[in-house]
């Protein structure tokens, strides 16, 4: 196969015209790759390609051609849509002047009717005056069935010209709003030499078009069957439709970053003294008479919120590409096209988790291996036992070693957050330090009339980040961690909860403190 790419464009009125189709299309997060076919005669000297989308990157045509067929220079010109009236037959004109047509057919009847309503009111009067007396009536009937047929098939035809009006309306808006953003029409000339009929491959690079991720989760929480469906948001805006195209989808975005420059050193100095604030500002923080600057702690703050069919898949070293069976359609719109990317299967275990510093009440959580493959961030839909309960999202980078969907709120689990015990004393020598007692007490009763469940109850402890604050905890029962998911202060118990059955957790925590230093966090 020989390749050729884009030499030069010119404005050059196109002398002969040939059939291309598009093949195939590879679509990435931001952009998308499209491959279209063009069959040349044998002896062929040009090829001329009209009605191409003018919103592509020229830099980025390439034309392959099989061996033995030379390729010449190739020239691009650029028209108006008035230019080129042939060009404007996508199906969604095809439609418009399909539901025209159909109007076109109701409005003739109607205008009929309205002939033959007119004909029986004069046939009515003049049969009146010559019919005798005898033959009045049955003529009267007759005249009056016929009308009340013919206005009642009248009003049926209004209905329905009005049904197709709201059809044809939006789509002459999509329409419309496409040649606007679409102004321009692509013509390509290619001088060649093939001495045998060939086919050429004829790709090039768009920017508006792009794929997304999004899934659905579903859970039966009686089994613990888990599945986890893939689908894919395509969109594309090239004005040009993709009509039954083999499609890719890639998972390899597109950055304007493709490297790091060289690393800052590490300087090591000593500052000059700086003058002491007058007085402290709302935005400082101190703990134990250190300072930490504003834009530091706001920093931080903005890291923490920060915080079918089954298509063939090939892990490449740096992306996943997704090749989905058959050939599919995806119009020029501003409209999505959901397209499925198969699913997977996995046993997961049902937990039901209570975090009383948050809220009083418990939520289902579904706990499973990480799926093998490349799942990207993305949306997610969750369905429990049959029941869409609301929408999450699915990150595999979140640092988690297993994957946790939460599935909405477990209304026969009561919560109970007794009342916090508070107490505060000075101790040490002449009371040089504070003492803070607090004690804190909740009660999770399973209502189920049936079954057990896997309790989880998340408490959140003091910790101290000076050696001169002392923490002692007290725990009861006994917790299962200290230190959940390997974070300092987050209490754990885990432990089954009979149907009927009632459990009570109760923290003890003891605070010593320099008496007069500034501390946070003291309740």
């Amino acid at each position: 196969m020989r390749s050729f790419a884009l030499l030069f464009a010119l404005a050059v009125p196109a002398l002969a015209s040939a059939q291309s189709g598009i093949d195939e299309v590879l679509v990435y997060p931001g952009g998308a790759q499209v491959t279209r076919l063009a069959s040349v005669a044998a002896g062929a000297r040009e090829l001329v390609l009209n009605c191409l989308t003018a919103r592509f990157d020229p830099d980025s045509l390439q034309i392959e051609a099989p061996a033995g067929v030379n390729l010449g220079p190739v020239q691009l010109e650029t028209l108006p849509r008035e230019r080129l009236p042939e060009c404007a037959n996508s199906p969604r004109d095809e439609q418009i002047r399909k539901l025209e047509g159909q109007r076109d057919q109701l409005a003739a009847e109607s205008s009929a009717l309205e002939a033959s309503l007119s004909y029986l009111k004069a046939l009515g009067s003049g049969e009146a005056r010559g019919t005798p007396a005898a033959g009045i009536a049955g003529t009267a009937d007759s005249i009056r069935k016929a009308a009340q047929d013919a206005l009642l098939r009248q009003a049926q035809l209004r209905r329905q010209l009005e049904d197709l009006d709201r059809q044809i309306t939006p789509l002459k808006g999509e329409r419309d709003r496409l040649a606007e953003a679409n102004p321009q029409w692509r013509s390509l000339r290619l001088r060649l030499s093939a001495p045998r009929e060939a086919e050429l491959r004829i790709s090039y690079r768009l920017p508006q078009a792009g794929w997304a991720p999004s899934y659905r989760a579903l859970l039966d929480t009686a089994s613990g069957a888990l599945q986890l469906e893939r689908l894919a948001q395509v969109s594309q805006q090239s004005g040009e439709d993709w009509r039954q195209v083999k499609l890719r989808l890639s998972t390899a975005a597109v950055s304007t970053k493709v490297g790091q420059g060289l690393p800052r050193p590490w300087v090591l100095g000593i500052a000059p003294p700086r003058p002491m604030a007058a007085a402290a500002t709302l935005d400082s923080v101190v703990v134990a008479g250190v300072r930490a600057a504003p834009s530091l702690r706001r920093a931080a703050d903005a890291e923490e919120e920060a915080e079918s069919f089954d298509p063939a898949v090939f892990e490449g070293t740096h992306a996943t590409v997704f090749q989905l069976p058959g050939r599919v359609t995806v119009e020029s719109s501003t409209q999505r096209a959901s397209l499925t990317l198969g699913g997977e299967r996995l046993q997961a275990t049902v937990l039901t988790r209570v975090q009383p510093a948050s809220e009083a009440a418990a939520y289902l959580v579904a706990e499973a291996e990480w799926p093998a493959g490349a799942w990207p961030q993305g949306p997610m839909q969750l369905v429990r036992d049959g029941a869409y309960v609301g929408s999450s999202t699915l990150n595999m980078a979140d640092g988690e070693e297993r994957m946790e969907i939460p599935f909405g709120r477990d209304e026969r689990v009561r919560v109970q957050v007794l009342p916090e015990q508070r107490n505060a004393a000075n101790t040490g020598f002449i009371g040089s330090r504070a003492e803070r007692r607090y004690g804190r007490a909740y009660v999770i009763e399973n209502r189920h009339t049936a079954g057990s469940l896997r309790l989880q109850l998340v408490e959140v402890a003091p910790t101290a980040q000076h050696e001169d604050i002392k923490v002692q905890a007290t725990f009861n029962p006994a917790p299962t961690t200290q230190a959940w998911r390997k974070r300092a202060g987050l209490v754990l118990w885990e432990q089954p909860l009979a149907a009927g059955q009632s459990l009570r957790f109760s923290a003890d925590y003891l605070v010593n403190v320099p008496k007069d230093a500034p501390v946070t966090g003291l309740r």
